[in-house]
């Protein structure tokens, strides 16, 4: 994750309308409520899928998702636009997650009708414990990132530092592909976060109730805080869009995960029948704000 903020005077193209509103801290808070959406929506969208429709057809609807997002992916990877790029390669990201890695997660508990399985004296969906099992692929081929000397990413370059890691000079970054990158840490930042939490959650390591793990959402809720606040800061919408996704992901964990778990308050998005009307308006709301950052006037990127 890394911020592109530029300390020149920014140069807009578009309307003049929105340049008083256009700039920090609005632009880093508006992407990051966008982005944040994102998960909610895809929760209920996810579940929506599986009570609502049939084995069979849910199995066709989540193949077709997939398509939809690998067909965003390819013709976003031919295209050079960083608006363009970012937004279909966020897109492609959540919708290839939803449509064939979660599902493709939950098919053989589905097939084999396995039930909730007793993991530590409380019970959890086979499914979850397949992508619980599958968070060690993620780590190891997220090392390929770590050794990247040509990595934008904040924490890659933090871990790289504390590593002491010499891996030459870095390219100048001129020509990135944003599709790719955005695609790419949409998907990786989704499982790493879901496995880490499904870990942090399990009676067998910690659980939800263990000291360390109300240690280990502390600070998480505080550097999500500090991530917000760097966003803030952000004078860029696409380079916030960004920014975001790690951030909210990050969030997620102590806000949308164990803050339900703990009974704060009830999340809501996994039950979008019962809340229909809710999930409805916060789809909504999300679409605008995602659709609105494409009309938004564009500032240019400092030239590197």
């Amino acid at each position: 994750m890394s911020q592109e903020t530029s300390p020149d005077k920014p140069v807009f193209v578009g309307s003049e309308a929105l340049m008083r509103l256009y700039r920090a801290p609005f632009i880093g808070l508006f992407a990051f409520v966008a982005v944040l959406l994102a998960n909610p929506v895809a929760h209920s969208l996810g579940v929506a899928l599986k009570e609502l429709l049939p084995p069979g057809l849910g199995g066709a609807a989540h193949l077709l998702l997939g398509l939809i997002g690998f067909g965003m992916l390819l013709y976003g990877t031919r295209r050079e636009g960083e608006v363009q790029g970012t937004l279909l390669g966020f897109a492609a990201g959540l919708l290839i997650w939803l449509g064939w890695a979660s599902y493709l997660f939950a098919f053989n508990p589905m097939d084999l009708q396995m039930p909730a399985v007793d993991v530590g004296g409380r019970d959890r969906p086979a499914m979850l414990l397949f992508i619980q099992g599958s968070f060690g692929i993620c780590v190891a081929t997220l090392l390929f990132f770590v050794f990247n000397k040509d990595t934008k990413c904040d924490a890659f370059r933090w871990l790289q530092r504390k590593c002491r890691l010499s891996l030459g000079k870095a390219g100048s970054g001129q020509g990135r592909n944003f599709c790719r990158i955005t695609f790419l840490e949409t998907l990786y930042v989704t499982w790493f976060c879901y496995g880490f939490s499904l870990f942090l959650g399990d009676n067998r390591f910690l659980g939800y109730h263990h000291w360390a793990t109300y240690g280990i959402i502390a600070l998480l809720a505080i550097w999500s805080i500090y991530l917000i606040w760097k966003l803030s800061k952000f004078s860029r919408v696409m380079a916030a869009i960004r920014f975001a996704i790690p951030t909210k992901a990050i969030f997620w964990i102590p806000f949308g995960e164990f803050g339900p778990r703990w009974g704060f308050y009830e999340d809501v998005w996994i039950n979008p029948q019962k809340y229909s009307l809710q999930m409805w308006g916060v789809f909504l709301v999300f679409m605008v704000l995602i659709c609105a950052t494409a009309f938004l006037p564009q500032r240019k990127p400092k030239a590197r």
